[in-house]
């Protein structure tokens, strides 16, 4: 009987009090190079009989500190509040063996709860990525370029994205020569309507772009150019990888979406306005001397005159992909504020918020 007593006096000190209990992560997520905490809450415990022994800690986790310290429950019970402070210097999901506690000098062994270690946000610089969806498929050469084989005025189709940025201040780009370069979509995150507030792993869409370019050669991706602020506050001028190449062949692209097709008219998709835009032009019947005046009212910004670039108010007429009048052209109304980027005999490359192309010098009123 004795015997039989002892062996289950045994076994009853051997098995935990607290079975179902885990250590706990304060946090759904922690981050690099940060304290992080867990607690084990211990009900009907009084803090001086608990002490604990920590595991062995994962190459790359190195324990801060802890404390014990008495807690009331919501029920109304108290108990004792074990906290434990950790240092990750690697991502990963958190691996710990269990935590002794000797509660009267009697062990128990609980369960850490596994979390997501992330990269600290206050560390991380904002990057610009792109992704492209038509064509899609990037080959990887020798030398570890990437590069993106088109034909001449092949659809370039891909989206901008941004990690690791809370908010954007500034969103701009240079329109390639010798293309047509169109954005198709932005987000109101793009126009800083938006702000980041909880951490996020997620890469924020920015805008849709569609790309032909209209002469064979090697081109880098176009410029563009986003001013965004950090987790840390800090604000970065940011730019597109410049590990890709698109690589155009002369043979010219053929296809019922391309730019020579829809009605025979050059690059239509790219040079379409709203139908109210139109219908509004149209209902105004501006003339030239209209826009004369209105040149002569329009003023330049600061920072429009201290970059030296010209501009003008179109007065109508075709817009081009090369300057000469044996190439197909795109009709347009007038009235629009453009920017002169370059000149070649009569001819002006103007580029517009909608359109860009090469029309007759003789349909712009300069701004002075």
């Amino acid at each position: 009987m004795k015997k039989h007593f002892s062996l289950m006096f045994t076994i009853f000190l051997c098995v935990p009090l607290f079975a179902d209990l885990k250590v706990k992560a304060q946090s759904d997520i922690f981050f690099t190079q940060t304290e992080n905490c867990y607690i084990l809450e211990l009900e009907d415990v009084e803090p001086h009989t608990v002490t604990m022994e920590l595991p062995d800690l994962p190459l790359g986790t190195a324990f801060l500190s802890s404390k014990k310290e008495e807690f009331v429950s919501e029920n109304g019970h108290r108990g004792t509040v074990i906290s434990l402070w950790f240092n990750f210097s690697e991502s990963g999901i958190t691996q710990f063996s269990p935590l002794l506690v000797k509660i009267n000098g009697r062990p128990s062994y609980f369960e850490f709860e596994r979390t997501i270690v992330r990269e600290n946000p206050a560390l991380i610089s904002p990057v610009l990525e792109i992704q492209f969806k038509r064509p899609a498929n990037l080959t990887t050469l020798k030398n570890g370029q990437k590069s993106l084989f088109v034909k001449k005025g092949e659809k370039i189709s891909f989206t901008v994205f941004l990690r690791y940025g809370v908010q954007i201040l500034d969103y701009k780009w240079t329109i390639p020569k010798d293309s047509i370069f169109t954005e198709i979509t932005r987000s109101d995150f793009a126009n800083g309507a938006q702000k980041i507030t909880q951490f996020t792993n997620e890469a924020k869409n920015l805008s849709q772009f569609e790309w032909q370019i209209l002469k064979e050669g090697i081109y880098t991706l176009p410029q563009i150019s986003v001013t965004a602020v950090s987790y840390n506050g800090s604000q970065k001028t940011l730019s597109l990888p410049q590990n890709i190449e698109i690589s155009v062949s002369n043979e010219k692209y053929q296809t019922n979406d391309s730019y020579f097709s829809k009605n025979n008219t050059v690059f239509a998709s790219s040079f379409e306005k709203p139908a109210q835009e139109v219908q509004n032009q149209e209902e105004k019947s501006l003339t030239k001397k209209d826009f004369e005046e209105r040149a002569k009212k329009e003023k330049l910004t600061f920072f429009q005159r201290l970059s030296g670039k010209k501009y003008a108010i179109f007065s109508g007429g075709k817009i081009y992909s090369i300057p000469e009048k044996s190439a197909v052209g795109q009709q347009f109304s007038g009235g629009q504020k453009v920017k002169i980027s370059e000149h070649a005999g009569d001819w002006s490359f103007i580029e517009y918020e909608t359109f860009s192309g090469w029309t007759l010098t003789e349909n712009l009123i300069q701004i002075k």
